[in-house]
């Protein structure tokens, strides 16, 4: 099995170096990237994964002014906890390529790749809640977002269900999650409240 699809390899190593990666590019960006990169570097925040099965286990993202490290143990209160099974893994570390953020924009519908910004780490922490993100198809797989400080319930408060080639489109920006649920691409059961707010924080929107 390729270091790609090794769970602790992909958390530990690539997601960090690619996020600090990312984070020296807004640097050397120019006088227009100098407010995103100052509102990067203000980011301290934890973000936990647990991937159930082989090679699984729990693996933290540690922020400290912008920086990010793959650690056993968290440095700030996770504010996110992300849970994917091994086929979930396997298809969002699998598509990414060489773009590792992809995987973690990849869990928000982005086309691009996530940036954390101090803004969008407040917005974050108004979202309360578990969302459990279904995609369906051959290539489909299920995945779970929990926000907040409160225990995770056994119940998703939310469910987003969307076709693969919906979450295709929104992965290569041929649309947008506004549009896909405009035009019922998607569907929203439970908490549509916090099914937004999720959307909005990592879109970056206020």
């Amino acid at each position: 099995m390729s270091s790609a699809l090794d769970p602790r390899a992909f958390y530990a190593e690539r997601v960090p170096d690619q996020f600090n990666r990312a984070l020296e590019a807004q640097r050397t960006s120019g006088a227009g990237g100098d407010a995103i990169y100052r509102e990067m570097r203000a980011v301290d925040a934890t973000i936990r994964i647990d991937v159930e099965g082989e090679q699984g286990g729990t693996f933290y993202l540690n922020i400290d002014h912008g920086e990010m490290r793959g650690e056993d143990s968290p440095a700030h209160p996770p504010f996110v906890t992300l849970m994917q099974d091994r086929r979930a893994f396997e298809m969002l570390a699998g598509e990414v390529g060489d773009s590792a953020l992809g995987a973690l924009g990849g869990l928000a519908g982005l086309s691009g790749d996530l940036k954390l910004t101090r803004r969008s780490i407040e917005a974050f922490a108004c979202v309360n809640g578990l969302i459990q993100i279904e995609i369906s198809g051959e290539g489909g797989f299920a995945l779970r977002a929990h926000f907040g400080a409160k225990p995770i319930p056994d119940e998703p408060d939310a469910r987003v269900r969307m076709s693969e080639s919906t979450y295709r489109d929104l992965r290569s920006g041929r649309t947008d999650l506004q549009a896909a649920f405009m035009n019922l691409q998607l569907a929203i059961e439970g908490d549509l409240k916090l099914a937004m707010r999720a959307a909005l924080a990592a879109l970056g929107h206020d």
